[in-house]
């Protein structure tokens, strides 16, 4: 949360596109393992880039999905329910849930899933009808789909 944070102070002094831009290829520079991996040597090398910058994204990722105010509602519900205690990234995913009414169960998968997936789009345009279409596709090491909410016309 601190990680996303300081993203959306950045970006709001400067440009919020550059700075997803910057962390994003940080992301896939850094090491490849899951923001909660199964296990780990020691706990002094499990918080690295990843497990911030990542978690920053899925964080950003519910904001997208929930709209700014849902993502809010949340926010206000995980502090009630958590302010001054340890977490985990599911007590974080179930108040944005119960805040919101939705099943967010399948974001589990981007806690336990190494790597970050790639999304490949295509696009037309059907002058006739006035519409336009976007498909995506996407292929990560998960072996079921990554909820990924995409935002368009911002």
């Amino acid at each position: 949360l601190t990680v996303f944070r300081d993203q959306e102070f950045s970006g709001d002094m400067g440009s919020h596109a550059v700075k997803r831009i910057e962390d994003v290829k940080s992301l896939r520079a850094s090491l490849s393992h899951p923001i909660r991996p199964e296990s780990y040597i020691a706990m002094d090398n499990f918080y690295t880039a990843t497990v911030y910058v990542k978690g920053a994204e899925v964080i950003r990722m519910y904001k997208t999905l929930l709209s700014t105010e849902g993502f809010r509602k949340g926010m206000d519900l995980y502090f009630e329910r958590h302010d001054g205690t340890a977490v985990t990234c599911d007590d974080f995913r179930a108040a944005m849930a119960d805040a919101n009414n939705v099943d967010l169960e399948q974001f589990g998968l981007w806690y336990s899933t190494s790597g970050t997936p790639t999304v490949t789009y295509s696009s037309s345009y059907d002058e006739s009808r006035k519409t336009f279409s976007l498909t995506l596709s996407q292929s990560s090491k998960s072996s079921e789909p990554l909820h990924i909410p995409v935002a368009v016309g911002r």
